[in-house]
């Protein structure tokens, strides 16, 4: 039983789900014992405390609800891992992955008063169109920062991390759980305004923007269908499928200017590879520009060229490419060029092509490339590799070393305006806006496939705040450096540094002995995107510890330590572990950070914890 349960769902509801999601289902009752077994030959390897592809344990996805555990095992990226089973294996492992579910949301009461203002001060995730993770509207500064105390927990129903980035206004806090709602809470107390049933797992950030003459929240869920939402009441407004592949999935934020949306699409044939016998692989990244008030598809610029046939596998089986060069990364606007940027991910399969690990950028109107920068060339990287190489791996074999931090749009002291973007190689690069020259680059760490920089940078002034990810894998040549960097705009210079360290000692496993939240944690770097406001830079470690740091010289000037239970708003249970993904958002005197990232064996969560100034 997990520690923070959810409502019972009857094996009838368990077996209309996967009917509905075309692979049959039990219609008696099932025994544990036939899903556990079935777990134990397709899933243990990479779930349990001692797996080293660190997958989430089973602890973990028992946090997760019916339907996100669902979805993985029939659509998402470990559907390869079920092939060939009887529907009556599958409503058993199902059942047995997902464990008891719990207490359906919208069960909680709603707020007295439902009142919404609009007036974004964190309208997505880089806080505006540049994607700077910049905060001006604050009374938050370093000589107060000190006495932030926590002023309401929300118990994100059905999940094991916190994943989508919320959008704040002056009295509300718009947030999605990844087991499919979306909650306007009330800023000051937490209590529910509205929530919208999505009725499949999400994980993009919320945008807000215009749909048409509408006020609307946009977001993307992982069967690559972007919704529309009204913001002041929940409703919905429109749904649009823009996934090209069965593959296709939505994980980046949906940029607006004017009336169009920029939509980045991303693929996860990158774990689909792990099966030897699938034909690895077809699907790419690509953006697509949609209509705002109608959803209708403008224009799509796909990332590489359609998939051949290559060569096949040791195995066998037939290998397809070029493929990959996901777009993780939410859309950069540029108004002034009438552009807009993103960054690519690495190739999964063979041939590597030349817009994989890349900046990228885009005509507005047309879609068309207007340049494009390759920081690592001949990257072609799945699943198969690693630790468990595969005959599905691609010759190149790469380092994984794409881009899933956001590029920045910002200026340089002389006027220049600059991309400023964190790559997972470790290393920072200054672009030149109008082309793509390379302006100045910094390598702070080594950098693997889950260090360097992952999900975001964040520009105040004349500093880039960095956050280093760098897990202990005992890899040759590799030193790990995890920690928070500030650096020089203009030149690139680390000005200051904080080193992370662990400060504890391992009982021995990988993953404390599959605890869901161990004595001492083994990731312990900065995988979540930073933020700034004029003074202070923002950043949240995979330990579970949030802090803010003095722009100025690195000090640390506030800290707190999320990993432990609360009591929330919602009467939901709750409990805080790794911090990752969209980090910590600072809105008036208020900061607002998601703690628990269970993906890849880090320590789960569920809480949305809200923390204010004191009066006065």
């Amino acid at each position: 039983m997990a520690p923070f349960p959810l409502a019972p769902r009857t094996l009838a509801v368990c077996a209309v789900l996967i009917l509905a999601a075309g692979v049959g289902g039990a219609e008696t009752p099932v025994e544990a014992a036939p899903g556990e077994a079935t777990y134990r030959v397709r899933c243990a390897a990479c779930h349990t405390a001692q797996g080293k592809d660190m997958g989430p344990t089973l602890d973990a996805m028992r946090r997760m609800s019916y339907g996100q555990v669902l979805f993985a095992v029939t659509r998402g990226k470990m559907r390869e891992h079920t092939r060939g089973l009887r529907r009556e294996e599958f409503g058993a492992l199902v059942a047995f992955v997902a464990g008891d579910s719990g207490a359906d949301a919208a069960d909680v009461p709603l707020c007295p008063d439902g009142a919404i203002s609009l007036d974004a001060t964190v309208p997505g995730w880089g806080f505006g169109p540049p994607n700077t993770r910049f905060q001006r509207e604050t009374g938050i500064d370093a000589a107060n920062v000190a006495s932030l105390e926590l002023a309401w927990a929300f118990g994100l129903p059905d999940v094991a991390e916190g994943r989508s980035h919320p959008v704040v206004t002056s009295d509300t806090v718009f947030v999605a759980a990844v087991s499919g709602s979306v909650f306007a809470l009330d800023r000051d107390t937490g209590c529910t305004k509205w929530r919208h049933a999505a009725g499949t797992p999400l994980r993009t950030p919320l945008s807000l923007g215009r749909a048409g003459s509408r006020d609307a929240l946009f977001f993307g869920d992982v069967s690559s269908t972007v919704h529309a939402v009204d913001a002041l009441t929940g409703a919905p407004i429109w749904k649009r499928e823009v996934g090209l592949f069965d593959a296709s999935t939505l994980t980046g934020g949906i940029a607006q200017h004017e009336g169009q949306l920029f939509v980045p699409v991303s693929a996860f044939g990158v774990a689909l590879a792990q099966n030897p016998e699938y034909e690895c692989c077809k699907s790419h990244g690509a953006v697509r520009a949609l209509d705002a008030a109608t959803g209708e598809i403008r224009w799509t610029t796909r990332m590489t060229p359609p998939a051949e046939k290559t060569y096949r596998s040791d195995v066998g089986t037939q290998m397809w490419g070029p493929s990959g060069a996901a777009v993780w990364t939410t859309p950069t606007v540029d108004a002034q060029r009438g552009r807009i940027y993103i960054g690519t991910g690495e190739n999964t399969s063979t041939p590597a092509t030349d817009l994989s690990d890349a900046i990228v950028a885009l005509d507005m109107e047309t879609g068309e490339i207007a340049w494009s920068f390759q920081a690592t060339a001949g990257d072609a990287f799945n699943m198969a590799c690693g630790f468990r190489k595969g005959p599905s791996c691609p010759k190149e074999d790469g380092p994984d070393f794409d881009f899933g931090a956001t590029p920045v749009l910002t200026r340089l002291p002389d006027g220049r305006d600059i991309l400023v973007a964190g790559q997972k190689s470790g290393v920072v690069h200054a672009l030149d806006a109008d082309d793509g020259t390379v302006l100045w680059q910094t390598r702070l760490s080594d950098g693997t496939a889950l260090g360097g920089v992952h999900w975001g940078i964040a520009v105040s002034a004349d500093r880039v705040v960095v956050p280093i990810a760098d897990p202990e894998f005992p890899l040759p040549g590799y030193t790990p450096r995890p920690g928070v960097h500030a650096l020089d705009l203009a030149t690139g210079e680390v000005a200051w540094t904080h080193a992370a360290e662990r400060g504890c000692a391992l009982d021995g496993s990988p993953r404390g002995a599959g605890e869901a939240w161990p004595e001492c944690s083994f990731f312990y770097g900065f995988s979540a995107a930073a933020s700034a406001t004029e003074h202070l830079a923002f950043a949240a470690s995979l330990d579970g510890t949030a802090y803010a740091f003095s722009l100025a010289d690195g000090a640390i000037l506030w800290s707190y330590d999320t990993v432990r239970p609360f009591e929330t708003v919602n009467g939901v249970d709750a409990h805080g572990g790794a911090i990752d993904n969209p980090g910590i958002q600072i809105a008036g005197d208020m900061l607002f950070v998601q703690s628990g990232y269970a993906l890849f064996g880090q320590m789960p969560g569920n809480v949305l914890l809200a923390f204010r100034l004191p009066e006065g």
